[in-house]
């Protein structure tokens, strides 16, 4: 079997070049075991859109950016997050290019690379276009991509940044096309939309092999890791509640839709090694478990919301302002 690093704590160059990469036998199994990964690749190439010229035509075709001074806020506001996670996306693609071992996977996370490139270089002509200053990044978010950026070991990298923050980018993406606040925006996002897709899906596809590779310690890290860093979205989600609201969101349905590839990483945790390894909840509860949460925190556009839960809101928003002052005090 092809070997996988866990970590990225540097490697050895005294065997280089890896001659085994072109020994036929090598590739016979390294195909059968990751050429949807080289897929990838190849798709990514084929469907790579020019940022620059995909944005002037948007914006000549809509006029520009007409919005009321609020709305353009809360815009920056929202797109300040995919601005810099498509940096820390951006590197941490190009630090995993690196780490990976077996051609195929490298190959998908270049061409990951090459497209947070276009994301970012892409947002940051939007925001700019916007005509309103960006803020700093909200202290969750922050502490969010700052832990994916340090983070020693390989397996949380990937499910840090390609099942968790990329998994809620893809949705949300999908929630401000389909709010329509503004045009231009809304006609960009299908085109970030479908490049994180596929960043997605290299996790989805390669991580299965490490995860049985974990010790009991591993596992038990890294469900961790998960629950620090899908906390700190919910939070930092809450925080920002009114901004997503002005731009047309569903909450709700961003939520509930992102769930499932965090589900396959519990299922793949849990049957690593026969399901003995770490602390293993079974699908079904967790999906249970999640909808209600989501229900509480992100009702349904439209639902009733009863007195208590009304005050329960407001007490978020002001526990969710005090944590983000006590990361930036931290910080």
């Amino acid at each position: 079997m092809v070997e996988i690093l866990s970590s990225i704590s540097g490697r050895n160059n005294a065997q280089f070049p890896p001659y085994r990469l072109i020994e036929r036998d090598y590739l016979k199994e390294a195909q059968l075991s990751f050429g949807r990964l080289e897929r990838l690749y190849h798709i990514g190439q084929k469907k790579a859109w020019d940022g620059r010229e995909v944005l002037d035509r948007l914006l000549q075709r809509h006029g520009g950016i007409s919005l009321p001074a609020p709305k353009k806020e809360a815009i920056a506001r929202v797109f300040s997050i995919i601005l810099w996670g498509e940096l820390a996306a951006w590197h941490i693609s190009a630090e995993i290019a690196e780490a990976l071992d077996d051609v195929e996977a490298k190959m998908a996370a270049t061409g990951q690379a090459f497209d947070e490139a276009r994301h970012f270089y892409t947002m940051r002509d939007y925001l700019l276009a916007l005509g309103v200053d960006v803020p700093p990044l909200d202290g969750y978010t922050r502490a969010i991509l700052v832990s994916v950026l340090e983070a020693g070991s390989l397996v949380e990298k990937l499910i840090g940044m390609q099942l968790l923050v990329e998994n809620v980018a893809v949705h949300l993406f999908r929630g401000v096309a389909k709010g329509g606040v503004e045009p231009v925006l809304a006609e960009l996002m299908p085109y970030f939309e479908q490049d994180e897709a596929r960043h997605v899906g290299l996790g989805v596809m390669f991580l299965p092999a490490m995860l049985a590779k974990l010790s009991r310690a591993e596992s038990l890290r890294l469900q961790l890791f998960q629950v620090k860093v899908t906390t700190f979205i919910v939070w930092a989600t809450i925080l920002l509640r009114e901004s997503f609201e002005a731009l047309g969101v569903d909450l709700h349905r961003v939520f509930r839709n992102g769930i499932s590839n965090q589900l396959e990483i519990f299922q793949a945790m849990g049957q690593a090694d026969g399901g003995t390894r770490g602390i293993y909840i079974p699908p079904d509860m967790l999906l249970k478990a999640n909808n209600l949460a989501i229900d509480f925190y992100f009702p349904r556009p439209g639902a009733p919301r009863p007195r208590w839960l009304r005050l329960a809101h407001d007490l978020m928003s002001g526990t969710a302002r005090l944590g983000e002052r006590v990361l930036e005090w931290a910080a």
